[in-house]
């Protein structure tokens, strides 16, 4: 599961566990799939806000083995967790970042129908990351 999490094609080491297993296939799916799943949501919260502790108390409220709780803590919380987060963050979408953004008010003092008429507008324009270019009037 790690492997999976770090971007590396684990079918043929999968193939071989169901096939080594007593559990049946399809319920194996849903265990790894399930261990996926806690890992990669466990490695994109900061460790700042994930303690070790809440995590082995919220994984025991889930019913995970306790051999399972001590290898999923030192995953989230071990050495490894920095090429976790990276190659998590990498399959992650994107989307383009606002690099320059432009704005400016306008008033409209009067018009050929009314002799007062103080029409505020607000004219922006956004450049983005990905090259494109956004005028809008609000």
């Amino acid at each position: 599961v790690v492997s999976a999490l770090e971007g590396k094609d684990c079918r043929d080491v999968m193939k071989s566990i169901a096939e080594s297993s007593t559990i049946p296939q399809e319920r194996l799916s849903h265990i790894v799939a399930g261990m996926y799943r806690v890992l990669s949501e466990a490695v994109r919260i900061p460790t700042s806000l994930l303690k070790q502790e809440a995590f082995k108390e919220d994984l025991r409220e889930l019913r995970v083995p306790e051999d399972f709780i001590t290898d999923f803590s030192s995953v989230v919380f071990g050495n490894r967790r920095a090429a976790l987060e990276a190659a998590t963050s990498q399959n992650d979408p994107q989307l383009p970042k606002v690099e320059d953004f432009k704005w400016r008010v306008d008033v409209a003092i009067s018009t050929s129908s009314l002799a007062r008429a103080l029409q505020p507008s607000v004219l922006m324009q956004m450049k983005l990351s990905d090259g494109s270019t956004h005028r809008f009037e609000v």
